[in-house]
């Protein structure tokens, strides 16, 4: 651990314990101080049972991959059979035997969920067909508080992926993705300490060290402390990109007979150098493909489309207060309230393809940020009986706030070639010191009311609610001399109802078949520059999904089948009169439409032998198109027909302890534009892995050795008007061992 590093811990050390100080220190410029975090009563946990001990097999499927209940919004911990919706919770255990480091790795094991990162620095997926980031997750159902741009897992018990729009659950993802929600639910102490250190290298030649320590005491282990610790440097698969983060999580809770509590606290600190990115596509090298359609060459993941130099440093900060009250066995009341502070340092560049022949450039760019967010949500839950009919009513108010200060500054060009192999890219030349100005505000208030009705047999089920959500928007965008020098300033205050259907009907215990209907917000908040109309808001739009399902327990393993068709607005332009040379007029004047398929089976359908995977088909396309951009009938861009995942894992017989694993991954091709003219192809990836545990005196031991992309595949990955290339063959080893 260098000396900067424990620097950052001792302060984040000296300012945590009973108070939480949050504050940005990194750069004197610009501090924002946000006072003392202070503990004075129990909030939110949101649970409506009690969920299975953490680090445990109990309350996971056969083989211990995959959650039996999933916490699900305003809903609370749901089980898995008894949900009208497609939603699966992987288990901590799940990502210690995956060496799974952060949300893309664990998410890998879904076929409905496709890695669609723009570059070494950021994490970005879709969920059946749409994209996503790491800004629109969940920590345990409040958005806003997960880092922002940090994605680790080694503070998480179970990460839930449930799919399809769900306003109703949760509220609008802040950037208003609408193809599924992410749950991070936070580590706890068990009934049985825990004290595990783990060292772990490869990906690169990184080395990682982790500390994860949890104890319980009082009167029937009534309260909790787990806290986990990790620092990691070194360089990463990507030539010649470092990846160093130290953080610490705490978590305490404390279980009453009627009076649940918990709080959360957080501390990251990650330094990325000369992280790879995208490969766009200029105006004229479209205009060049309209005749024919492009496949993108050949990736080399040997080869760097970037310059040295670049950086990405953030620092976060984030802690959360929740707890429930039981007014009687029936009704319960619950709260939750959160806070996260981050602030980014980011110089990067683009690398631009402009024609056929692989001209093009390198664009420096620097962004820096600071950004602010808090969350509540405060409601009650109860039990009443109608006739041969059970009601679980929930009523729920919530609030999230989020403030951005940033500056995203574009600096020199480059000429480079995409064939061509260039290290002498020269510096950046530019402002690159630390300025902030307010960029946008977000608030989002709503209420939301729901029923779970359910038949005194239990043999049918039905979800009945809706959200009403105001969503007022503010955006301060810096513009150039042509509009007068002045800040132009767009903001909408509009409020609009989600409502949801969901209905199951239980064959018998294990065997169910559901069907809902669920709205979803989005918003691409202002309008692109460029543009006549640029700096206006544009209000949320609506998404609509339709989805069909069954689930089927054997006991031995579980599977899932469902179909879904997904309908929302799209972002387009027509050609108007110019405008101070501006000739673009942005509008919802397209509409995407995603329908598909999906099989999930996970378990261990016989002993020593565990299975994880499934496939999606997609059919995801432009259905109307009012604008000047043709789309109608076209793919959407970054969505493949085909994704598909096996993982396997075998106990050998005759050796105690030891267990070989394997996975398949499977991408179709894809289209990178919109008009489908840049073609990137499909690929096939292979891991290998074994793990050995024994004991050593008292000490359990485990070994892990992974490789992943074990042929070393080349290949991209399919953006929205770029491509990112994926890793060529890595390896991970790590010890573990429990005190």
């Amino acid at each position: 651990m260098n000396s900067k590093t424990r620097k950052q811990l001792l302060s984040f050390a000296a300012a945590t314990g009973v108070l939480f100080q949050f504050g940005g220190t990194a750069h004197a410029v610009q501090v924002f101080d946000l006072g003392e975090f202070v503990v004075h009563a129990p909030a939110r946990a949101a649970v409506e049972e009690v969920a299975a001990t953490p680090d445990s097999v109990e309350g996971a499927y056969a083989g211990g991959q995959v959650s039996q209940s999933s916490l699900m919004g305003v809903l609370g911990n749901q089980s898995f059979i008894d949900t009208p919706f497609n939603v699966s919770g992987y288990t901590n255990e799940l990502m210690e035997n995956k060496q799974a480091s952060n949300v893309i790795d664990v998410v890998a094991n879904d076929a409905s969920v496709k890695d669609q990162s723009l570059s070494g620095a950021s994490s970005a997926w879709s969920i059946r067909g749409f994209r996503t980031t790491q800004q629109d997750t969940q920590f345990n159902g409040l958005y806003n508080i997960s880092p922002r741009f940090y994605t680790g897992t080694e503070s998480i018990e179970r990460v839930d992926v449930i799919k399809g729009p769900a306003a109703l659950l949760g509220g609008m993802p802040p950037n208003g993705t609408i193809g599924g929600t992410i749950n991070f639910v936070p580590k706890r102490a068990t009934d049985k300490d825990i004290t595990k250190v783990k060292l772990s290298f490869g990906n690169g030649s990184q080395f990682t060290q982790h500390v994860d320590a949890g104890h319980r005491f009082g009167d029937n282990n009534k309260y909790g402390v787990r806290v986990n610790v990790l620092n990691r440097n070194g360089v990463t698969s990507n030539d010649n990109e470092k990846n160093n983060a130290s953080t610490v999580a705490i978590g305490a809770d404390m279980r009453g007979e009627k009076v649940r509590a918990a709080i959360d606290l957080g501390y990251v600190y990650n330094e990325i150098e000369n992280p790879q990115y995208r490969i766009t596509f200029g105006n004229k090298f479209l205009a060049s493909t309209k005749q024919d359609v492009f496949t993108v060459k050949n990736a080399d993941h040997h080869k760097k489309y970037g310059a040295d130099g670049t950086y990405r440093r953030v620092t976060e900060k984030y802690g959360v207060i929740s707890g429930e009250y039981d007014f009687n066995k029936n009704w319960t009341a619950y709260a939750g309230f959160g806070m996260r502070y981050t602030s980014m340092d980011y110089l990067y560049n683009e690398f631009q393809v402009n024609d056929i022949n692989g001209k093009s450039n390198l664009r420096y760019r620097y962004n820096n940020q600071i950004n602010k967010s808090t969350s509540v949500e405060v409601g009650v839950k109860g039990k009443v009986t109608t006739g041969d009919v059970n009601h679980n009513i929930g009523v729920a108010f919530a609030r999230s706030e989020y403030k951005r200060y940033m500056a995203n500054r574009s600096l020199n060009n480059v000429a480079a070639n995409f064939y061509v192999q260039t290290t002498n890219w020269g510096a950046p030349q530019g402002d690159l010191n630390w300025y902030t100005h307010l960029n946008d505000t977000s608030i989002q208030t709503g209420v939301s009311i729901t029923d779970r009705i359910t038949t005194k047999d239990e043999s049918w089920q039905f979800i009945v609610g809706g959200r009403l959500q105001k969503i007022k928007t503010q955006n301060f965008p810096r513009i150039n001399k042509a509009f007068n020098g002045a800040d132009k300033y767009a903001s909408y205050d509009k409020t609009a109802f989600s409502p949801a259907v969901g209905i199951v009907h239980k064959f018998n215990e294990k065997t169910s078949v559901y069907a809902n209907y669920m709205e979803g917000l989005q918003s691409d908040s202002v309008t692109k520059d460029k543009a006549v109309n640029f700096g206006e808001a544009i209000e949320p739009y609506k998404a609509k999904q339709y989805e069909v399902g069954a689930k089927f327990d054997f006991g031995k393993y579980t599977a899932t089948v469902s179909a879904f068709n997904i309908k929302t607005p799209a972002l387009s332009y027509t050609t108007v009169k110019p405008v101070n040379g501006n000739d673009r007029y942005y509008s919802l004047g397209t509409e995407i439409r995603n329908r598909g398929l999906e099989f999930n089976v996970f378990g261990e359908p016989t002993k020593g032998t565990r299975v994880l995977g499934g496939f999606m088909l997609l059919d995801s396309r432009y259905t109307k198109d009012n604008s000047d951009s043709n789309a109608k009938g076209h793919r959407v861009e970054g969505t493949s027909k085909v994704n598909a995942v096996v993982g396997l894992e075998q106990d050998v017989k005759g050796v105690k302890g030891l267990t070989f694993t394997t996975r398949l991954n499977y991408t179709g091709p894809a289209f990178a534009n919109q008009d489908n003219t840049i073609r990137v192809p499909g690929y096939f990836t292979w891991d290998l892995g074994a793990r050995y545990t024994w004991n050593s005196g008292h000490v359990p031991m485990t070994v892990r050795a992974d490789v992943y992309n074990v042929l070393n595949k080349d290949y991209w990955n399919a953006l929205n008007g770029s491509v990112y290339q994926g890793n060529g063959r890595t390896a991970m080893v790590s010890l573990t061992a429990g005190f």
